[in-house]
């Protein structure tokens, strides 16, 4: 028997360094829901810059919470997917669900998302904001890439600062 030392390097530790502030292609990989702290729904939607010299690959989340639902246009419309709806209320294009064998319609865990988004490249503009005395990046703005989501939802018009107070 061969003792060893299990190495981590800093970067795994501490994580990658924020990127800059500004604008970038982005793919969206998937999502992996679960419940905050608060016992809301996150969808945690995952993504990873596209098309840029220094930054590919790298990977951007979104936690996407059900109390923070405006932004749910935005982030459709950034992949070129118009949001879907009755009039009354909206919804990301697609379903959730799950292993027969294992879904629960009240345990986000169990859910996996079916739908035209994952896959898609959009574009955001990404800030650098503090949280916990941490830098961290966080989406400001999802740019509409949707040609006829005016005529159908007339009202939803982009929003140009998601992190600003006034939103919601």
């Amino acid at each position: 028997m061969c003792a060893f030392q299990m190495k981590v390097s800093s970067e795994k530790l501490e994580g990658k360094d924020v990127l800059p502030s500004g604008q970038y292609e982005i793919k969206l990989l998937g999502f992996k829901p679960n419940l905050s702290s608060k016992g809301s729904i996150n969808l945690n939607a995952m993504m990873e810059i596209v098309n840029h010299p220094d930054y590919a690959g790298r990977r951007v989340f979104a936690s996407l919470n059900v109390g923070m639902a405006f932004m749910y246009p935005d982030f459709s419309h950034c992949f070129g997917v118009i949001i879907e709806g009755d009039g009354k209320d909206y919804w990301l294009p697609g379903q959730w669900d799950g292993d027969a064998a294992k879904f629960k319609e009240d345990d986000p865990t169990t859910w996996s998302y079916k739908g035209p988004l994952v896959g898609r490249i959009g574009k955001v503009e990404l800030a650098v904001t503090s949280y916990n005395n941490k830098e961290r990046n966080e989406i400001r703005r999802y740019f509409w890439n949707t040609p006829g989501v005016e005529a159908k939802w007339p009202k939803l018009k982009p929003k140009e600062d998601l992190l600003s107070k006034s939103n919601g």
